[in-house]
């Protein structure tokens, strides 16, 4: 049975998911579009969608379900308005603005009875899912370390959102997706470099179990990297996000060698086996699954997104203090 999806903001990520949305044939119907922005309705017209002016007017339309894509500030209400309509959500990361509204939405979802899912789309990208499936099975021993890398330059977009919020909870999502623990801040430090109200760079240590992991991200680089690598006693993984690509170098043993010269050589032409991985985009795989937990497979469970919220606020109140120390300090010297 075919479902009837609106999409509420039609930016960036509003475009992708109607793209998305429109690629997965008879099992969906994208009723159209909100935004307040006449630029944005209008190239959603001219994109043969169905352009509102608000979400309401979206919801009297007739929709099954509706994909949120408005800027973070925006998710608790237009969330709680949709579930008040008893309709499901699906709605683009984080959960909210803060771990207070992310709780409100779950709440409310919960009480009535609505499918609430979060947009965390790096758990659909077929490189993780593969290095994930590898290291269950327990290919990688026991996993020892993860170091992610989320960085590139600062998208004007993105005006209600330091770094941590916006991206930095992808990685912090993916290190508990993968490890399938609860995440614990070890330590945080980061700034602001460029923007003056903002945190745009970090840098935090967090555990999962017996996993230590380092996650970096920031909109100060020149250049853009989204990577994962998985350190475990069998051997180690890298993932490259966008490449949709995982490879493994299999543990060895330790040989004599004739010299400190010929070991260094031996692992620096360490073997990479190429995982095999069905790509896909993410984006895509996401919202399908949303459709499925429609049609009664099971979501995601919420509350994890607002754990990985949780972290990146956690992470800014520690950089945000020490900054205020620095200035304390400055002060009384």
């Amino acid at each position: 049975m075919s479902v009837c999806v609106g999409i509420v903001g039609y930016g960036a990520m509003g475009r992708h998911h109607a793209r998305n949305l429109r690629s997965l044939g008879d099992e969906v119907r994208v009723a159209g579009v909100a935004d307040p922005s006449p630029a944005a309705r209008f190239d959603a017209a001219s994109a043969g969608l169905r352009a509102f002016e608000s979400y309401d007017a979206l919801l009297q339309a007739g929709v099954d379900a509706v994909v949120i894509s408005v800027p973070t500030s925006e998710h608790e209400a237009v969330a709680c308005a949709c579930i008040d309509a008893s309709r499901p959500v699906l709605v683009e990361k984080p959960i909210a603005h803060d771990t207070q509204a992310g709780e409100r939405i779950i709440e409310r979802a919960r009480r009535r009875g609505v499918p609430l899912m979060i947009g965390y789309v790096e758990r659909y990208n077929p490189a993780v899912v593969a290095a994930k499936d590898f290291v269950k099975q327990g290919n990688l021993g026991e996993v020892l370390s993860m170091n992610a890398r989320r960085v590139g330059i600062f998208p004007p977009r993105v005006r209600d959102a330091n770094v941590l919020v916006d991206i930095g909870v992808h990685d912090i999502d993916a290190v508990a997706f993968v490890t399938e623990r609860n995440l614990r801040l070890i330590s945080a430090q980061g700034g602001k470099a460029f923007l003056e109200d903002r945190v745009d760079y970090a840098l935090l240590t967090v555990s999962a179990g017996k996993t230590a992991a380092a996650i970096e991200t920031n909109w100060v680089t020149p250049i853009k990297r989204r990577e994962l690598a998985i350190t475990g006693t069998r051997g180690y993984i890298h993932i490259d996000y966008m490449k949709q690509e995982a490879r493994f170098a299999p543990g060895r043993d330790f040989a004599p060698t004739a010299s400190y010269e010929t070991l260094v050589q031996q692992y620096n032409e360490g073997q990479l086996i190429e995982l095999p991985v069905q790509r896909e985009e993410p984006l895509r795989r996401e919202l399908r699954a949303f459709i499925a937990g429609l049609h009664g497979d099971a979501l995601p469970d919420p509350t994890l997104a607002l754990e990985s919220l949780r972290i990146a606020e956690e992470a800014t109140a520690a950089i945000e203090g020490a900054a205020r120390m620095q200035v304390l300090r400055g002060v009384v010297a």
